[in-house]
């Protein structure tokens, strides 16, 4: 299982005199979670200039997720490395099925449309309505397999 270095850091508690995770470290250190190296691209590039997919989808990523909140530009950018993260796994590896979890129904239907823009259509977004379902089904090891819906 993989997770963007940002959402990574969005996530950490820097509290304390060095970072922690409550969310994911034990799952780090149990080797189960992977935190990606960090994405290429920043939001102040200019789209036009853009020509590594990746990056291409992270932007689309954010306009789509600007468009649908009513705080554009504040965590979207963080937001789409999810849908940058899966372009770049299914760049990186010719036969994969990519499945993401999320508790924002935006990025949910994000992670589905845009990758198969680029070509990529082995993908599945697992929406969790917080805080209800999140404490019963995020995540199971059913809900990890490509079938277990």
């Amino acid at each position: 299982m993989w997770v963007p270095s940002t959402i990574y850091r969005e996530l950490a508690d820097y509290g304390s005199d060095s970072p922690v995770n409550p969310y994911l470290d034990d799952a780090v250190e149990d080797g189960w979670i992977r935190v990606a190296t960090p994405l290429p691209g920043v939001r102040s590039d200019s789209f036009n200039s853009v020509d590594d997919p990746v990056v291409e989808a992270q932007y689309l990523a954010d306009e789509f997720l600007n468009r649908a909140s009513k705080y554009p530009v504040m965590n979207n950018w963080r937001d789409a490395s999810l849908v940058a993260l899966a372009v770049q796994l299914f760049e990186r590896n010719a036969r994969i099925r990519v499945i993401t979890h999320t508790a924002d129904e935006s990025l949910a239907k994000a992670c589905i449309c845009i990758p198969p823009e680029f070509g990529y259509y082995e993908i599945a977004s697992r929406y969790y309505n917080p805080p209800q379902t999140a404490k019963h089904e995020f995540p199971t090891v059913g809900s990890l397999a490509w079938d277990g819906r």
